[in-house]
């Protein structure tokens, strides 16, 4: 924008307007003081210094009286060692005894210095208090407010106070006006509410704020937008796989019951671990059209019908891969889990196993349930992990290649972990110290406590 304005500036306007209302104020305050002054209203600051002299004078007459005093005036009249009037009050007693000394005493207080003149004639002896300030003409009105300069350098400074508080709010006002502009449309990015109206401002700093605010949203966009371009286009790629991995997969099925129709004696086992297999392959297709092995399913206890379901599951990976399966614990739990993703996870956990074991080993599972968590131990006699890899062999792509044991585990133990932790739990590696070799893996599952 062509006519912006730095901060700066804004600042500066209102040093100067603060100034100048200052100087106003002052010089207001000093004309409507004379205004007074002329128009007889008040009496000026050296009114009663100047009548004192007169009073001085006029004492001095045999026939003056108290009652001459003007009503601004205290003394203190003294006639034949009597004292017949005294309006000074008693906290001045030593100026007054120091005036009868000295003839005069001046205070030295800041605002309205008071004056103590002491006379005598003959028998008779006059002190004199007063202040040497501004003085209302009014009787009255010099009872209500005897310190009449305090009362107007108050009033000074409240009418000066109102102006320079209304400046602050009307400059802090517009600031904040500006760093809502800010505020709006980060919210609104925050949000990705990306095709909000922009906001423009009058100062720099704050438009450059605005205007980086304007860029990041709209490469945002741009990226959200190609980001989601792909995504559809791999879930359109997704989903013409799956659909077509669907037919041989309904050919493997016919298949398979016509040859137990033709070949009665077919080990049962073995249809029974090719069904259950193209049963999972057909649960693993309907998640891929998800886009992930960690689509949340519905999650339910572990029960008898569940454990048989993963033990199921393992027995036909060992039977199918020459190795021995050994159920050590198989207790049931009320923790909730993912069945499916569990089966996974386990799935991922055997293929390792089976993968760094030799043929006729064993692979022992537990399945132990105690009162805070349920966990899964997998133990196998293979090779067991690389200890320099272990902090690491969760995290994604991560091989033992390069180690002196040859032992892949890939991108299983990620996919193990990621499902572990999507369930409340976690996962811990180890080599198994009760053997001389081979690896052991644990799920610990944690139970949400009831309160």
């Amino acid at each position: 924008m062509g006519n912006t304005k730095s901060l700066t500036y804004l600042i500066s306007k209102y040093a100067i307007l603060e100034l100048l209302y200052t100087l106003l104020v002052i010089v207001s305050f000093f004309l409507s003081l004379n205004f007074l002054i002329n128009r007889g209203w008040i009496y000026p600051a050296n009114h009663a210094d100047r009548v004192s002299s007169k009073i001085g004078t006029a004492f001095q007459d045999p026939d003056w009286t108290p009652t001459e005093v003007p009503f601004y005036y205290d003394i203190l009249y003294v006639e034949n060692g009597e004292v017949l009037k005294n309006t000074i009050e008693k906290r001045f007693d030593d100026q007054v005894i120091k005036a009868r000394k000295d003839g005069q005493v001046i205070g030295d207080e800041i605002i309205g210095s008071r004056v103590f003149k002491f006379y005598q004639v003959n028998q008779k002896e006059l002190v004199l208090s007063y202040t040497i300030s501004v003085i209302p003409t009014s009787e009255k009105m010099y009872r209500f407010c005897k310190n009449f300069e305090v009362v107007y350098l108050t009033t000074f400074f409240a009418v000066w106070l109102l102006g320079f508080a209304g400046m602050i709010i009307r400059s802090s006002g517009i600031l904040k006006k500006e760093i809502r502009k800010i505020s709006e449309d980060n919210d609104h990015i925050k949000n990705m509410e990306l095709d909000y109206e922009r906001s423009f401002s009058q100062y720099e700093e704050i438009d450059g704020v605005l205007q980086s605010l304007d860029i990041l949203s709209r490469d945002l966009k741009e990226t959200l937008s190609a980001q989601w371009d792909m995504q559809m286009r791999q879930k359109e790629m997704i989903e013409a796989v799956t659909h077509d991995i669907r037919t041989p997969i309904t050919l493997i099925r016919g298949n398979i019951e016509l040859l137990q129709e033709d070949y009665p004696d077919l080990s049962s086992e073995r249809v029974s671990d090719i069904v259950n297999g193209m049963e999972r392959l057909e649960s693993y297709i309907e998640k891929l059209k998800h886009f992930s092995y960690l689509i949340e399913n519905k999650k339910e206890e572990v029960r008898a019908e569940v454990l048989d379901y993963w033990i199921a599951l393992l027995s036909s990976m060992c039977r199918a891969n020459g190795v021995e399966l050994s159920i050590l614990q198989r207790e049931k739990s009320l923790v909730q889990l993912d069945k499916e993703a569990i089966a996974v996870a386990l799935q991922n956990l055997l293929t390792n196993a089976m993968e760094h074991s030799d043929k006729g080993s064993c692979i022992s599972v537990s399945f132990c349930d105690s009162r805070n968590e349920f966990s899964i131990l997998v133990r196998d006699e293979g090779s067991g992990f690389d200890r320099a890899l272990l902090p690491v062999l969760t995290k994604k792509f991560i091989s033992s290649k390069t180690s002196e044991v040859a032992s892949k585990h890939g991108l299983g133990l990620s996919i193990v972990n990621k499902i572990v932790t999507a369930n409340n739990g976690k996962l811990y590696l180890s080599n198994r110290v009760d053997a001389p070799r081979g690896a052991e893996v644990k799920m610990v599952f944690q139970k949400e406590m009831k309160a």
